[in-house]
């Protein structure tokens, strides 16, 4: 396997590399997005590794801006392990449980800051129960610090388990503008994250967006 881009033990990190990850395109396309079939992990020169993930799911996030239901992104979910992945109200369980990595790509229908991008995260996660301990503050104020999200541009997440060390979970950001940013954090961390696409949704686009995600694409 070539040399992997992340060594999966940074902590809070800001770096200019080659892309986080690479997909390769599929037959399928949501609002003029392609849906991806696969997406690899890239090494330092931009390159895809033997680290493939399939695509799970896609879905269209729309939100309610002034009685008038926006477009805002289309959602696409990867995993190391679609096998292990239920396509039911386990659904996050499963994907936490049975994946080592878990990646996110949103690509942007309308641009929207930073700060409005987390804040309904924020949302997603108190409807969800989840509580901002000093772990996830630090994990979206990374997110906030990052460039807009600017329509016509995409965001990446991955979510990687450390194998060397079970309490280890890394984070890695890629924003619109291809910066990079990474922390390490607790093995609960992949569980919180994903809850705000796969928990209790905290609005009607984010549970029209869920239903999307559960169906197989290819």
């Amino acid at each position: 396997m070539k040399k992997m881009l992340f060594a999966f033990v940074m902590v809070s990190s800001v770096f200019a590399q080659a892309a986080l990850l690479t997909f390769e395109a599929g037959s399928q396309t949501l609002n003029g997005i392609n849906l991806a079939k696969t997406a690899a992990i890239n090494d330092t020169n931009g390159a895809p590794t033997d680290a493939k993930l399939d695509l799970l799911g896609a879905g269209l996030r729309t939100k309610t801006v002034l009685v008038v239901e926006a477009k805002v992104y289309v959602a696409q979910l990867f995993s190391d392990n679609k096998a292990g992945f239920s396509r039911d109200a386990n659904a996050l369980t499963s994907l936490v449980q049975n994946s080592t990595r878990v990646a996110l790509k949103l690509d942007m229908l309308r641009t929207v800051s930073a700060a409005s991008l987390v804040t309904s995260f924020k949302e997603a996660l108190a409807a969800n129960n989840v509580a901002l301990d000093a772990e996830l503050t630090n994990v979206l104020d990374l997110m906030q610090k990052s460039a807009d999200a600017t329509s016509g541009k995409s965001i990446s997440m991955l979510m990687v388990k450390d194998t060397k060390n079970a309490n280890k979970t890394n984070l890695y950001y890629e924003d619109t503008k291809g910066a990079l940013k990474s922390v390490t954090a607790s093995p609960e961390l992949m569980g919180k994250i994903l809850s705000i696409w796969l928990g209790k949704p905290a609005d009607d686009g984010l549970a029209a967006l869920k239903t999307q995600l559960l169906k197989a694409v290819y």
